[in-house]
């Protein structure tokens, strides 16, 4: 979703948190309370986030790497490849301890906005979302 807005209305954005460890869902879910997304769906595998995709209009996915049955990086090429309600188009951001070199090449070419590396900060989450919106944040 690029926007020409010059600022977020940030308790109009839904997000969806895939990550396979309840801790990371839940420190990631105060995080985005903290810089003002109160709309957050979570889903703990791929399966299950294809599910919230189809059943809520999703802004942007909040994606880990490392998890069971499929990675990130596969679940991203799934619904790049095989769109599910325009799915193909919501700015994804990778959050993962998983610094390999070839997996972050891999996202860059999937398309996958930005690129956080656990653990994360709110300031740094808010920086990363707005540029998946292509919004410049200003210093502060």
């Amino acid at each position: 979703m690029q926007t020409p807005l010059k600022q977020i209305v940030w308790e109009n954005v839904t997000c969806l948190i895939v990550d396979d460890d309840k801790f990371s869902r839940t420190f990631i879910k105060t995080a985005l309370y903290q810089i003002g997304i109160k709309n957050v769906k979570e889903a703990a595998t791929a399966k299950e986030a294809s599910e919230q995709i189809s059943n809520f209009k999703i802004d942007i996915i909040l994606l880990d790497q490392q998890m069971p049955e499929t990675s990130g990086i596969e679940f991203a090429r799934k619904l790049k490849n095989n769109p599910l309600n325009n799915a193909g188009e919501i700015p994804i951001i990778m959050i993962t301890v998983d610094t390999k070199e070839k997996t972050v090449l891999d996202a860059k070419e999937l398309g996958i906005k930005e690129y956080l590396v656990k653990p994360i900060s709110p300031l740094a989450l808010k920086k990363r979302i707005s540029s998946a919106f292509g919004i410049k944040q200003e210093r502060v």
